[in-house]
């Protein structure tokens, strides 16, 4: 869990106590200014580098001024320096920027006085953000930093008041014979383009000035500091004794130059080629590298392993790069990565070096890596000590709850933290990039779910204060004993005396201790009671140990007078550290809930419970001893609900993927329920011990969109503009289960809701903008069968009286109304009936009580004429279509194998070509394209030919030269005047294969023509033989090596070695061979079987429409639309794509081929749902996607189709599984959930199931007046 703004670092030059963070989005969380630095070098817009940010806040403006002053020395870095007087331009970029002064001079503030502090004298790189404006700072190690750089940084802000507008603002120092060490630039940045003031700084660090940007402004009279430019302390530079025979050095900069270097060394030139005699030198001049300064041999600078066996270690600077350390150091770059690969912590290689990293730069062990401030697990925690014998280094400091720790020492709970892997090289402490990987602890699968409870439990909460509500009342007498097995009394309260005490302002409490047939439970807390600022010390003082005594004591007491069987125990939270209004929680919260629980424990009489409530979120359990705790429990109640809230609103770490906290997301999400359970159950919990709660509430946002509803969509803030129940009246808190249904039984056209299957909940859509998670009861059902399949404990649901409206409205004394309800209005009657849903949409005026048995009693009508036309089929007609179908595969599986090696022949063959070669001199000059030339022979160019006479294999010099014979024939016999012909001959070459026509010679290339010789490569084959089956379905054994004809002409009469062969030819060309109709698997059984699944459904259509026509249907007739109409749109469309397949399909082209194929496979694929089949599952159609591939670009839409109905939670299956049930259309919960698993597709969704099922849906859609859901 990252903090959401940098730690304070009252001495700022100490950047191993900065905090760490891997994006930049991270900033974006901090209300302070930010100071902070990064690898120059690692390019921040690429996204393969992976980031690391050192930051702080710097404090207050005082606070650092007070360290200032306590730092105070004198007014410089460096004890000698020249002083000079220089201009200095101020360039910008023309595009529009957006910074405030505010933000500008705030920013500027923070880099001014981490420069002036003495301990930052040192700093070449430093960067200052305020909000959006973000200024960086380059500064040469031979500037003084105080009298120099922090004076101009003072300055800037006056001078570049002109300049905000701009994007990017530039002033720099460089140039002129300057190398890095005496360069300086100041770049701003008014949009946060962090890349953009990167490649400044890195332009800097190589001693060059930027470039593309127009001076705007100078900043004159500016007084620079720095060292001599001939300093004795530059002149040489080791760090080690120099040996006797060993040359003074001098360190190569970037920019510098030989004759800047024998200046540095204080020597002539020729001295300096005397002393370096390398005639390479200075034309390879590497930052880091060392030269000679005096005669001698130059210095053994690399590091030696030290005496425990480990490695001389070195911590990289912001400006390093393998090269400068490598040169530096006496070292090749591959030396770098030879001591560093497989074993440095956090080594990413040479691309990705981080700065802060501690890498080896000699043989030995890894030293521990560096310490990250705000690391809370793994080994870079601060004062980590080396893990000992026989421990693992990633098992140092893990993290509570047995939680994933990341690379970057943070702990977590979700696949960003819990997936192990590592990065490039393979170190430990490395993952891929935009990955955190996991070192400890990894994976989000639940554990210790082995053994089931003895009995299932399902816990009701009862909100006593419901009959606050001017609606939605509960009496408690009225809780179903039938659905709970735990009945929760929500809240006792607790006197200064540390008794129990129940607020019965509604006559409720004796009513709840005579339930019978369920547990009855007293609850102590709650969130209210918890966070209040009068209550929230209660829970904490009476389970402090000097009170803890007296309080179990009159628990039991408590528990015995009032004949319940257990206490519950609802603490939100212990040890929580940031809720607000309140104090922060104390560390001895924890230890003294557990304490309190064992006291409890000694007391509790047999067969009455212990509980407490248990929060689903990393951040406040981890203060929970849970592991402790839980042996003194007899169960949990873990509120796997409020996953999400208006809470949410402005944290960018409450939603992954979601910077702003604000998209709409379920609050009982399943799949980050799912990483809840896993994390209360590594932590120690036994399944069997945990109740998981389910809600009958909704979490409310007011949509900043309308139309857009997905997951990264946004609800607006930070105040909520959710509008409130009529009855629980919370605007952004909760809306009721029965205030959602009330809303829903509207039926307004506007109002949208459907069962969401990414998140496992149900969404409602109302009033354009006003969007509500929920679970309906089908929902929670799903959920209760889930949790049992994993051997959880029970169910908690929150809360009893959130369900439905019960008549118990009003004082709670107050008798039933008894009024007779209003006569009902008079409808018209429901008479007209259609054939087909095109004949329905045409009728038109349809009234507003029959539009549903209208398109029902239509749908009904479909589905019979298609289970007739079904059944005829079946009994005489589905094998001869089926064998018609398989002989068009079969036929057709030539063309796929050969389309295959064409497309993909250069991965697995070898291959020689048959090229056309013509003579060299045709290709002088360059008069005919390139690649006819690629092949050619000396000699004759041309030939001399008459259609009568034949050749004259003369070389053609001139008209007659060498060919009077010739010339003079043709005049005797009259013969047509000769033509000039190219002279080519063919020849085989080695050459890329297909796909890969590069090397291609003199002929047409399109197609290409040229003959093609195929050998499978040995180390390949068993890759081509795989991948062949997956994309044809055709295997090994009934494919041969043939030659195929791609359109040769060579006449009946040529001769073996006759060049006619060398054009149209595939030889050695994987070819089907007997792989016939008999191979193409029968899917015979899913069509009976979808068959006998679609009659039932038809008899029930039947009864509902009669229901319907009678107005007598007790459920919504909308929903029942809804659920049926996919099922049968689908069995008509499968049925009729069948009737299409002719009998007979002999002598057809390839593309009509490929339509009966089509044809069949489409109504093939709609069948497996309507058989409750997922595609994977059926043997028989495990061939079915490499048919698909057969058809190519024709194929599209079958694979739109196969995609769906391969997807083990595709909505088609949901719903067909739900419908075609026995019965199901007597359930109307089932109708629900089948509806709101339709109301969940998108039109897209819809759309991949073809034409006509879309049309018919749009046709629905246009009566009933619904919108579908779209996003």
């Amino acid at each position: 869990m990252w903090a959401r703004s940098p730690a304070w670092a009252a001495t700022l030059a100490f950047l191993a106590n900065w905090t760490v963070y891997t994006a930049f989005e991270r900033l974006n969380a901090c209300e302070q200014p930010v100071l902070f630095d990064f690898a120059i070098h690692n390019p921040v817009d690429d996204p393969n580098t992976v980031t690391k940010l050192r930051t702080c806040t710097a404090g207050t403006s005082n606070g650092t001024a007070a360290v200032l002053a306590a730092n105070q020395t004198s007014g410089t870095c460096l004890p000698y320096t020249t002083k000079s007087q220089v201009s200095l331009d101020i360039a910008t970029t023309g595009r529009q920027g957006y910074a405030s002064m505010k933000d500008l001079d705030a920013a500027l503030d923070k880099v001014q006085s981490y420069l002036d502090d003495p301990t930052n004298c040192d700093a070449t790189f430093i960067v200052g953000r305020s909000k959006t404006t973000i200024v960086a700072v380059y500064s040469g190690r031979g500037i003084d930093n105080r009298a120099t750089t922090s004076a101009i940084i003072r300055r800037l802000a006056t001078e570049i008041v002109n300049s905000t507008t701009s994007k990017t603002v530039v002033l720099e120092l460089c140039g002129d014979g300057r190398n890095a060490d005496r360069t300086l630039g100041v770049a701003i940045d008014n949009n946060g383009d962090i890349a953009a003031i990167q490649k400044a700084v890195a332009t800097w660090s190589n001693a060059t000035c930027v470039s593309g940007m127009q001076i705007s402004n100078q900043m004159k009279d500016v007084t620079i500091f720095e060292s001599p430019r001939h300093s004795a302390s530059n002149s040489t530079s080791s760090h080690q004794l120099v040996r006797r025979g060993d040359c003074k050095t001098a360190t190569v900069i970037s920019g510098d130059s030989c004759g800047s270097l024998a200046s540095k060394c204080g020597i002539s030139a020729s001295d300096f080629t005397k002393y370096n005699s390398d005639p390479k030198l200075c034309s390879s001049l590497t930052p880091g590298q060392h030269v000679c300064c005096s005669a001698g041999t130059p210095p053994d600078f690399s590091p030696r392993p030290n005496a425990d066996g480990s490695c001389a270690s070195y911590t990289v600077k912001t400006g390093d790069t393998c090269s400068s350390i490598a040169a530096n150091n006496g070292l090749k770059v591959a030396d770098v990565s030879k001591f560093n690969d497989k074993t440095t912590w956090g080594w990413f290689g040479c691309n990705d070096l981080m700065a802060g990293l501690a890498i080896c730069l000699s043989t030995g062990t890894p030293q521990m890596p560096a310490f990250v401030a705000n690391a809370v697990c793994g080994p870079t925690v601060p004062g980590t000590k080396p893990p000992a014998k026989g421990e693992n280094m990633t098992d140092l400091n893990p993290c509570p709850l047995n939680a994933c720790c990341d690379i970057w020492g943070q702990c977590g709970i979700t696949p960003e933290y819990c997936t192990a892997e590592t990065g490039p090289q393979g170190n430990p402490g490395t993952a891929p990039p935009n990955h955190n990987g996991c070192i400890s602890n990894c994976g989000t699968k639940m554990a210790n779910n082995g053994n089931g409870p003895n009995s299932f439990k399902k816990i009701g909460y009862y909100e006593s204060w419901n009959w606050d509500r001017s609606c939605l009342n509960m009496r408690a007498a009225d809780l179903d004993s039938s659905t709970y097995t735990h009945a929760h009394w929500g809240f006792a309260t607790i006197t200064d005396s540390f008794d129990a005490s129940i607020n019965d302002t509604y006559k409720q409490w004796d009513d709840f201790t005579s339930l019978y047939g369920v547990k009855k439970i007293v609850s102590f807390g709650g969130w209210g009671y918890s966070t209040d600022t009068s209550t929230y010390d209660v829970l904490r003082k009476a389970m402090d140990p000097a009170n803890a005594g007296t309080f179990t004591t009159n628990i039991v007491n408590f528990l015995n007078k009032n004949n319940l069987d257990g206490v519950d125990f609802d603490w939100e939270y212990a040890g929580a550290p940031d809720i607000p209004g309140i104090p922060p929680g104390l560390k001895t919260d924890g230890p003294n809930y557990l304490s309190f629980l064992q006291t409890l424990r000694g007391k509790m009489p047999a067969g009455k419970t212990i509980s407490i409530a248990a929060p689903a979120s990393f951040w406040y359990l981890k203060s929970f001893p849970i592991a402790k705790m839980v042996k003194e429990l007899d169960y949990i109640v873990y509120m796997t609900y409020d996953l999400h809230g208006q809470w949410d609103y402005g944290n960018q770490f409450s939603q992954d993927g979601c910077p702003t906290g604000s998209c709409l997301r379920s609050h009982v999400n399943l799949t980050e329920t799912n990483y809840a359970l896993a994390m209360i159950t590594k932590a120690g919990v036994p399944a069997n011990i945990i109740s998981v709660g389910v809600s009958s509430y909704g979490r409310s946002f007011g949509m900043t969109q309308a139309g857009c509803t997905g997951p990264m969509c946004h609800f607006g803030g930070p105040d909520s503009t959710a509008a409130p129940g009529i009855c629980t009246v919370t605007a952004g808190c909760y809306i009721s289960n029965a205030e959602i249904l009330n809303i829903i039984g509207a039926n307004d056209t506007s109002i949208k809701s459907w069962y969401d299957t990414d998140s496992n909940s149900d969404i409602l859509v109302y009033n354009g903008t006003q969007w509500v998670a929920y679970m309906t009861d089908v929902t929670k059902d799903s959920r209760t069968g889930y949790y049992k399949s994993l051997n959880f404990g029970g169910t908690v649901d929150w809360a009893v009286d959130l369900h439905e409206f019960t008549g118990d409205d009003g004082a709670p004394s107050d008798n039933d109304d008894d009024d007779l309800p209003l006569p009902a209005p008079t409808m018209p009657d429901c008479t007209a009936s259609y054939t087909t849903l095109d004949d329905l949409g045409a009728a038109g005026n349809i009234p507003d009580n029959c539009k549903a048995y209208c398109i029902v009693s239509t749908l009904g009508n479909v589905l019979s004429a298609a289970v007739k036309n079904y059944t005829d089929m079946m009994n005489d007609g589905y094998d001869g279509k089926f064998d018609t179908y398989s002989h068009a595969v079969a036929d057709s599986a030539g063309s796929t194998v050969r389309d295959f090696v064409n497309n993909n022949g250069n991965k697995y063959f070898s291959c020689i070509i048959s090229e056309t070669a013509v003579c060299c001199d045709y290709c002088k000059g360059g008069a005919h394209p390139a690649d006819q030339c690629n092949y050619c022979f000396d000699g004759a160019c041309y030939k001399t030919c008459n259609s009568e006479l034949g050749c004259s294999t003369k070389r053609d010099v001139s008209p007659l030269d060498g060919h009077e014979a010739f010339y003079g024939e043709m005049q005797r016999r009259d013969h047509p005047f000769p033509e000039r012909v190219l002279i080519s001959k063919m020849v085989n070459e080695t050459e890329p294969c297909p796909p890969d026509y590069s090397k291609r010679g003199y002929g047409p290339d399109n197609p290409y023509e040229q003959s093609v010789y195929w050998s499978l490569d040995s180390d390949k084959a068993n890759n081509f033989w795989a991948d062949l089956l997956d994309n044809t379905g055709i295997p090994k054994d009934k494919i041969q090596f043939k030659s195929y004809d791609r359109g040769n002409d060579c006449a009946p009469s040529a001769k073996p070695d006759d060049d006619c062969w060398g054009i149209g030819y595939d030889y050695g060309m994987p070819t089907p061979s007997s792989y016939s109709a008999g191979d193409v698997a029968n899917p015979k059984d899913v069509v009976q079987k979808a068959l006998s699944n679609s009659k039932d459904l038809q008899k029930q259509i039947s009864d509902a429409a009669t229901s319907l026509k009678l107005n007598c249907w007790d459920g919504d007739g909308f929903e029942l639309v809804d659920s049926i109409s996919l099922p049968v749109l689908m069995i008509a469309e499968a049925v009729n794509g069948m009737a299409q397949v002719d009998s007979v399909a002999d002598k057809i082209d390839e593309e009509k081929r490929k339509a009966l194929i089509l044809a069949f496979l489409g109504a093939i694929l709609f069948f497996v749902p309507v058989a409750g089949e997922v595609l994977g599952a059926v043997t028989e159609l495990a061939d079915i996607a490499s048919i698909i591939t057969i058809l190519g670009a024709v194929g599209n839409a079958a694979m739109d189709v196969y995609t769906i109905v391969d997807d083990p939670s595709n909505a088609p299956l949901a719903i067909f599984s739900l419908i075609l049930e026995h019965l199901a259309l007597a359930d109307l919960a089932k109708i629900t959930r089948a509806a709101n698993i339709r109301r969940g597709m998108t039109d897209a969704d819809v759309a991949k199931l073809g034409d006509k099922v879309a049309d018919s849906m749009g046709t629905i859609k246009k009566i009933t007046g619904v919108c579908p859901k779209t996003s």
